[in-house]
């Protein structure tokens, strides 16, 4: 994983309890906290902190990643404005994140091992599908509930599919109201 993703968790985390809450979870998790936005991490630290974070907190780890992400997509928007400025609302915005977005990710950190979504538009809603050998769908809600906010859209989100309950990808199905 990314350094970027840890300065964002750390950045997360101060805003919440303090630098002093970020040592803690440090301390907790066994890390030193020295990241470099362009190295890879091993996914292992990822869960070392989110495991410490869970216990300091008593929130679930599913619940911390959606909460993680929401707050991703304020960051992004900071630092690549143009992917949600190119884009006329939340489902647009969806469609262009595995071939625009991640390309665009990709120049930046060729090396980076980005989850694979398609999309199915079948029926009243978007189905992303999910697929990463990770299985951090939780953190793939948080970005879509955090990028409705972001375009002032009302969303509902449903996981009918999911590979923590075994299945071969997750179907994360989006349905945009105009509430």
């Amino acid at each position: 994983m990314k350094g970027v993703v840890f300065d964002i968790l750390r950045d997360m985390i101060e805003e919440k309890f303090g630098l002093e809450g970020w040592n803690q979870l440090l301390e907790k998790a066994g890390s030193d906290g020295m990241y470099l936005s362009s190295e890879s991490y091993d996914d292992s630290e990822m869960e070392s902190l989110l495991g410490a974070a869970s216990e300091m907190t008593g929130i679930e780890v599913p619940q911390l990643l959606q909460n993680f992400g929401e707050f991703m997509v304020g960051e992004f928007y900071t630092r690549f404005p143009i992917f949600f400025d190119n884009c006329s609302g939340l489902v647009d915005f969806l469609k262009s994140v595995d071939e625009i977005v991640h390309g665009e990710v990709l120049k930046f950190y060729p090396d980076a091992n980005l989850p694979k979504f398609d999309y199915d538009e079948s029926g009243d809603s978007l189905v992303m599908i999910y697929q990463s050998q990770r299985k951090l769908c939780h953190l793939a809600e948080g970005l879509i509930a955090g990028s409705a906010k972001h375009f002032k859209q009302n969303v509902e989100i449903e996981q009918t599919r999911c590979m923590h309950r075994g299945d071969d990808n997750c179907h994360i199905v989006i349905k945009v109201s105009n509430d």
